[in-house]
């Protein structure tokens, strides 16, 4: 029986599916497996690699791609090798700009791949998704330039501080703000409303346009 393969039909629900599989490893792995959260991000970069960046009209992924992809894996040898080149921000800069790279095309595939489908509004899902894990390595590249960025974070190596840093990521993109972790600097700050602004226009626009555009496609269809 032939393998399925990821197509422009079905890779969000696939990406879906990795991005929560991958949010429960990396809570798992911090409270009950003690495993380094840069493993998580490795496979963070492969699912990615896969369902968004690997799925092109032409099936050919672009030397652009090609080249953040090679330099993260790179960086993060180098640092895993020799810790003393402190090597952190760079590496989160690196995942920073493959993360931006990968929502840019995810936002081409959902909104201008014409006929608005199931696959689109999942791939919405996706893209809110990725605006919560781009926030995340935002402030952590905050925490490792100013360390005391947060009360509630404690200063540690980027790692460490990835299962924090992504809960309160989403809190703040949905604004629910519990409150035990906050920003405590001017540029963190900014950072946090602009991310909540950003989850709410988000919402309250963009996919209530999918949504409607999709349920309007099935009225004339019918």
């Amino acid at each position: 029986m032939a393998k399925k393969s990821v197509t422009e039909q079905d890779n969000f629900s696939y990406l879906l599916t990795s991005l929560l599989s991958v949010l429960l490893l990396s809570a798992i792995s911090e409270q009950l497996l003690h495993l380094e959260q840069s493993y998580i991000v490795g496979a963070l970069v492969v699912f990615l690699s896969i369902s968004v960046l690997g799925v092109s009209k032409n099936k050919v992924v672009s030397k652009g791609k090609l080249y953040i992809l090679c330099a993260i894996f790179l960086i993060a040898l180098i640092s895993a090798w020799m810790d003393s080149l402190n090597l952190d921000i760079l590496q989160l800069v690196m995942i920073l700009a493959f993360l931006l790279y990968t929502l840019k095309s995810a936002f081409r595939q959902v909104l201008f791949s014409g006929e608005i489908t199931g696959n689109n509004i999942v791939g919405s899902i996706c893209l809110f998704l990725l605006f919560g894990l781009i926030w995340s390595f935002i402030y952590l590249i905050n925490l490792q330039v100013f360390p005391d960025s947060f009360n509630g974070i404690e200063p540690a190596p980027w790692d460490e501080q990835l299962g924090g840093v992504i809960y309160y990521s989403f809190i703040t993109l949905t604004t629910i703000g519990y409150g035990e972790i906050t920003p405590a600097l001017p540029i963190p700050r900014f950072f946090a409303y602009l991310e909540a602004i950003v989850g709410q226009f988000y919402m309250a626009v963009l996919v209530a346009s999918l949504v409607g555009a999709h349920m309007s496609q099935k009225e004339h269809k019918d």
